[in-house]
C-alpha cells in the first residue's frame, strides 16, 4: 500500500505489540493507547485476524510539526499496526515518513519525529 512500510516479525502479535510498547517507551515516547481490532470485532459477535495498533508519542517532537503544518495532527500521535497474515510471525507496518513529509508539504529537516516508528520497529525486528 502506498505510504506504508510494512515488514515480518518472527513473533506473534501480543509479543510484537509488548516489545514495541516496551521499545517506544525506553526512547521516551508516551503510550497513548493499544487498539486491539480483533477483540472490538470478537465483542461485535464478528471475527478477523489479530490486528492491534499502538499509538504513541512525544508532544515535544509533535508539536513542532502541527505549527508547521496543523492538518498533520490528524496523523499523530503517531502509530505502528502489527497484524497476524496467517504465515509464522505477524506483520509490522508504519506510514512512511518520506510520504508524510511529502503529504504535508513538509521539508526533510522536519521530519525526524516520523522517523520514530520505524526506528522503535525496527530496534524491535532487528533484535537490538
Amino acid at each position: 500500500m502506498t505510504g506504508l512500510v510494512t515488514r515480518r516479525s518472527a513473533h506473534d502479535v501480543a509479543e510484537t505489540i509488548s516489545a514495541i510498547h516496551a521499545e517506544a517507551e525506553r526512547r521516551g515516547a508516551t503510550v497513548v493507547a493499544v487498539v486491539d481490532h480483533a477483540a472490538s470485532a470478537r465483542k461485535a459477535g464478528l471475527t478477523m485476524p489479530e490486528t492491534q495498533v499502538i499509538i504513541f508519542g512525544n508532544p515535544r517532537a509533535g508539536t513542532a510539526l502541527m505549527q508547521a503544518s496543523p492538518d498533520i495532527a490528524i496523523d499523530l500521535p503517531l502509530r505502528v499496526m502489527v497484524r497476524d497474515d496467517g504465515h509464522p510471525g505477524s506483520l509490522v507496518s508504519w506510514q512512511d515518513p518520506a510520504y508524510v513529509l511529502q503529504r504535508y508539504g513538509l521539508g526533510e529537516d522536519q521530519g525526524t519525529p516520523l522517523n520514530v516508528p520505524a526506528a522503535v520497529a525496527t530496534a524491535v525486528l532487528d533484535g537490538r
